[in-house]
């Protein structure tokens, strides 16, 4: 099997190219206007939820089974692993759900992009501010894309979209910050479409839903890094009939024991 990411897949492989070839010079100037007031939010309302009794069982607990100190849990003296970072700075940021949102795509973006996105700035010391700008901007780009084409059956169905797509966003923001060229790309967003998961039942009486959006930025840097090293994905995450895209049921389940 070729490991070039050459099968007709032009939806992801189109994505994959804006992400892979994005420029800080195309970047409009409102969009990075607006970009670094959403990170501020993002960052502030990770702040505040570092002491929220969620995030503080995270940090107790992935501290007990992380030994690495590489990457800031933010608002804390912890540091933790990239992926147990993006894990609990995206459920900080998520912690009380005051954080910024794409209303028509569902989804609150920097919860899932920065955590990760952060994580490889630490991990890998050296880039400027306008690499940051570009890798964060095809992020939040990409995430709430995907959420117009799901519509908002993807939430009566019983999906929780921050989940579910919050991984799109959190592989392309990682991807771009890798330089990842287009095969590489379109492999992290199908490794991170296949970790695609997350139920709306999470938000009634449970914690977990809190957790949602770092576990998405996590899964979303797990697809670059495992992608850059020559591991493969989808290459058609959003083509397949069977992939995320497919029309869903109209039918509402409920699943019980």
């Amino acid at each position: 099997m070729s490991h070039e990411a050459s099968q007709d897949n032009p939806y992801t492989r189109g994505i994959a190219q804006f992400v892979s070839s994005l420029s800080y010079d195309a970047i409009p100037a409102e969009v990075k206007a607006r970009i670094k007031l959403l990170m501020l939010d993002a960052l502030g309302c990770a702040l505040y939820g570092a002491d929220l009794e969620w995030s503080r069982m995270l940090q107790h607990t992935l501290t007990q089974v992380d030994a690495s100190r590489t990457c800031n849990v933010w608002g804390t003296t912890r540091k933790l692993s990239a992926p147990h970072a993006a894990l609990i700075n995206g459920t900080q940021v998520q912690g009380f759900e005051l954080d910024d949102v794409h209303r028509a795509g569902v989804l609150h973006v920097g919860a899932v992009v920065l955590p990760s996105l952060i994580s490889i700035t630490e991990m890998r010391p050296g880039m400027s501010g306008r690499e940051f700008i570009t890798a964060a901007v095809a992020g939040y780009e990409i995430g709430p894309r995907v959420g117009l084409c799901m519509r908002p059956d993807h939430l009566l169905q019983g999906w929780h979209s921050g989940a579910t797509l919050g991984v799109f966003s959190s592989a392309a923001g990682a991807a771009r910050a890798l330089k990842l060229d287009v095969d590489k790309t379109v492999h992290a967003l199908g490794i991170a479409g296949t970790q695609s998961a997350g139920l709306m039942a999470a938000q009634y009486g449970a914690m977990v839903k809190r957790m949602h959006a770092g576990r998405a930025s996590q899964s979303g840097l797990y697809g670059a890094l495992i992608a850059e090293s020559g591991f493969t994905g989808s290459l058609t995450c959003w083509k397949a009939t069977t992939a995320a895209s497919a029309p869903p049921s109209r039918a509402r389940t409920t699943v019980t024991t």
